[in-house]
């Protein structure tokens, strides 16, 4: 048995390598910063485990200018199905959390000029 949890950990950990060098997804992005919705929605006063460690996940995806641009457009694609949102929270989360996020989380964001040509 614990042959078979070595086996699922290393190959978990291989799976996660691979995962790292592809673009970040919408879906992923979306993932990443559900557990942060009571936040942005000012029903917590801060952010908890979960929405940080998420932050944290984002950071270190969006380490290239076209991930930053990638995450950046998911981010304002996400951004106007969820009416609730308090755009200053939203601005303010990374730092909420500690983490120096990669891309700005705000609307008026040019996602553009995160990736260089």
């Amino acid at each position: 048995m614990a042959r078979y949890l070595v086996l699922f950990l290393l190959l978990s950990a291989a799976w996660e390598s691979v995962n790292a060098q592809q673009a970040p997804s919408c879906r992923y992005v979306a993932q990443m910063i559900s557990p942060c919705m009571a936040y942005l929605e000012g029903q917590d006063m801060v952010p908890y485990g979960p929405c940080c460690g998420g932050m944290a996940a984002l950071n270190r995806t969006a380490l290239t200018g076209p991930d930053r641009a990638t995450v950046c457009g998911c981010l304002k694609g996400i951004a106007p199905r969820l009416p609730l949102i308090n755009l200053t929270r939203a601005a303010d989360l990374p730092r909420a959390c500690g983490v120096s996020l990669n891309v700005i989380i705000s609307p008026s964001e040019d996602c553009n000029s995160l990736s260089p040509p």
